[in-house]
This record gives structure tokens, C-alpha cells and sequence, in this order.
């Protein structure tokens, strides 16, 4: 009974003695026997930097409705827009109003109201840009032809500039611009000074 219990004790002490060889602490050069079953697992780290801008088109444009005096305008401006930097866009596009309302003139007969409405399209370039994400500022020249129906029927070309300014939150821009151009007998708005807004998507 002593002899095989002897025996199991050596022979334990065997086993250990060669599991000991072959432990490893991955990446320790003191340990010269290593095990096929073990490797060394190393974690890479990868920087990740902001992505640099990239140009690109966005679309959208300026809707607008105005009420004055019993008259009605009404725009439909689409526009695409290139995207040269975070803060600076170009944009061409194409414009429609429709315009409707009364008018006086004074004559032998007196003073008379007259109806009329017009119909100008075109189109124009502009630039914007934006010093803050929420702020924008815009200069554009639009060029227009206008068809008058009224007492006397009438067509013309009138040129504007526009200077604006615009505060943007998320894809839509709410602002005023002034026509440096602007024309009482010509221009389809009935002042200098426009309330837009605008949209980007």
C-alpha cells in the first residue's frame, strides 16, 4: 500500500514538474519552452482623425408669400448650392413670382383703382457665407422678365441686387435682404427691403 502511494506522488510530481515547463507568461523572455496552444495577443490602436471637408451640391431654394395692400406675391425659387468650404457656398437657380393686386392712377376721370397681375421668371447666382454655423450672410443678382396685365399691358427685364442676412438652423434659413437695385416702376416687390426663407437639403 505505502509503495503505491509513493509511486502516485512521483508520478504527480512528474506531471507537474513538466506542466511547469511548458507555462507561459506571454511576452516574458525568462521562459525558454512555450506552448504551440498559447499565443501573445497584441491590441493595435488606430488614431482616427476628423475626416477633412469634402465639396459637395446640396438643393433647396426660397419660398415666399406677401400680402399688401390687397395684393399677393408669391415665390418659387429653387436653387442648387456648392459647398467650397464650411462657411462659404455658391448657388444657381431659377425664379418665379406671380403677382396680383390694385393699383391707383390719376387721370381726367380722377383718381381709379385698377386690378393687374404679372407673372416674372428667371434666374440668378449667388454666394453666402457663414462667419458662425447659425449666421449667414448672401449677396445676389437675379435678372427677371415680367409680363404686366393691367390697363395698360406691359413686358420688361429688371435687374436686382440683393445684400441679407439669414439665421439657419438645421436645413432652413429665415432672413431679410435688400435690393441695392431697386426699382418702384420695375420690380415686382412693393419695397426695397424682402423678408425670405430659405431651405437646404
Amino acid at each position: 500500500m505505502f509503495k503505491k502511494f509513493t509511486i502516485i506522488i512521483v508520478f504527480a510530481l512528474f506531471v507537474n514538474s513538466l506542466s511547469a515547463q511548458k507555462k507561459v507568461i506571454p511576452n516574458n523572455s525568462n521562459y525558454q519552452y512555450q506552448s504551440g496552444n498559447e499565443t501573445t495577443t497584441q491590441t493595435i490602436a488606430k488614431q482616427y482623425t476628423k475626416p477633412s471637408f469634402q465639396p459637395r451640391w446640396s438643393y433647396g431654394g426660397n419660398i415666399g408669400m406677401s400680402f399688401w395692400n390687397g395684393g399677393t406675391d408669391i415665390l418659387i425659387a429653387p436653387k442648387a448650392y456648392y459647398h467650397i468650404s464650411p462657411k462659404f457656398l455658391t448657388g444657381i437657380g431659377v425664379t418665379y413670382i406671380y403677382s396680383d393686386g390694385d393699383y391707383l392712377t390719376n387721370g381726367i376721370g380722377g383718381i381709379k383703382y385698377h386690378n393687374y397681375h404679372s407673372n416674372s421668371f428667371g434666374g440668378g447666382i449667388s454666394a453666402l457665407y457663414r462667419p458662425i454655423p447659425f449666421l449667414q450672410l448672401s449677396a445676389e443678382y437675379e435678372g427677371l422678365q415680367t409680363e404686366w396685365r393691367g390697363v395698360v399691358d406691359d413686358s420688361y427685364w429688371n435687374n436686382a441686387i440683393y445684400l441679407g442676412a439669414s439665421f439657419v438652423t438645421g436645413h432652413f434659413s429665415f432672413g431679410f435682404r435688400y435690393d441695392v437695385l431697386y426699382d418702384s416702376n420695375k420690380s415686382v416687390y412693393g419695397d426695397a427691403w424682402q423678408p425670405f426663407i430659405g431651405f437646404y437639403f
